[in-house]
């Protein structure tokens, strides 16, 4: 009879910590709480939402994306939609001000990462400037 050892791997197992949200404030009060979503959540929203929705670049980051992203409207919480009716649902709970709130943050965290790449860009031209004044 065969002998078999079974034995763990000592590998370190990698756990995340409390997941962190972005919380947005609309103009009814409420706090909305938003999930950075992953390659997978992405792609299960694509499968959520079907092929030609999918095909709709409006729809998917105006819309299906943006629902996907709330984990919280106020003490709610949200799991990530797994069909249309659920994102339907969400957008219909964010409704005009939700949506405007989540909108003017993401546009200001796009304004923030412009201003910081044009101040590098900046920086390292006056570097180079400098590096070529030296020579």
């Amino acid at each position: 009879m065969a002998t078999v050892k079974v034995t763990e791997s000592a590998a370190p197992v990698h756990v995340d910590q409390k997941p962190k949200f972005t919380s947005v404030h609309d103009s009814r009060g409420r706090t909305i709480q938003l999930r950075k979503l992953d390659p997978l959540q992405k792609s299960r929203i694509v499968m959520a939402v079907g092929g030609e929705l999918a095909a709709n670049q409006v729809y998917m980051g105006g819309f299906a994306l943006l629902a996907a992203s709330v984990v919280f409207i106020d003490d709610v919480g949200f799991g990530l939609p797994q069909t249309i009716k659920q994102i339907d649902s969400m957008l219909a709970e964010l409704g005009q001000e939700g949506m405007e709130a989540i909108e003017n943050h993401l546009m200001a965290e796009y304004k923030a990462a412009e201003e910081k790449a044009q101040a590098e860009a900046a920086a390292a031209a006056l570097s180079a400037e400098q590096a070529a004044a030296k020579n």
